[in-house]
């Protein structure tokens, strides 16, 4: 009973890592530029909005389900009531995409967004979970380049001192290098 047992755990262990090694992987690294605007209320109520920065490293599973780590940095200053602010965010975000093929060179894209946020804004700092979605359109340059324009809403509950950013839209544009 405990070789059968062996046996058939080795076998099924056998068609995992088969089936794990026939999918097609490919990672890339690339960066993006953007535009993105925050929602902010309370003491300060001043929409804030500013070019967005990122790096981005991931795996593409398939050709249609991608994995990505993405670093952004955003940076605003403004004046309200004659005070200077000073907005700045990091983010660490993870993403996973479904990749719609709607020609050769050419994916439509939805996902899920989940991070963290680090924001600075009148001198006070909170990090927090942040969580939200994003869409868009890829295209491929060549074997190793593509391009996606995208929108990405990023809910967050930023609350220090009667200041609140309840969330960030970004619009963005990227360059990936495929491995």
């Amino acid at each position: 009973m405990k070789n059968k047992m062996m046996l058939a755990g080795a076998i099924c262990s056998g068609f995992l890592v088969g089936s794990v090694n026939a999918a097609e992987v490919e990672f890339f690294a690339g960066a993006a530029a953007g535009y993105q605007t925050d929602t902010v209320e309370g003491k300060i109520a001043h929409d804030t909005e500013a070019a967005a920065w990122q790096g981005r490293v991931g795996v593409l599973i398939e050709q249609q389900h991608r994995i990505t780590g993405t670093f952004s940095y955003m940076e605003d200053e403004f004046s309200q009531a004659g005070t200077d602010y000073k907005q700045e965010q990091y983010s660490w975000l993870i993403s996973y995409d479904y990749l719609l093929p709607v020609h050769k060179n050419v994916n439509l894209f939805a996902g899920v967004t989940v991070g963290a946020n680090d924001n600075k804004i009148a001198g006070r700092t909170d990090t927090h979970s942040v969580y939200g979605g994003h869409a868009g359109a890829q295209y491929k340059w060549s074997k190793h380049f593509s391009s996606d324009i995208g929108y990405r809403y990023i809910a967050q509950e930023y609350d220090r001192r009667d200041i609140k950013i309840d969330d960030s839209q970004q619009v963005y544009l990227t360059l990936d290098y495929k491995f």
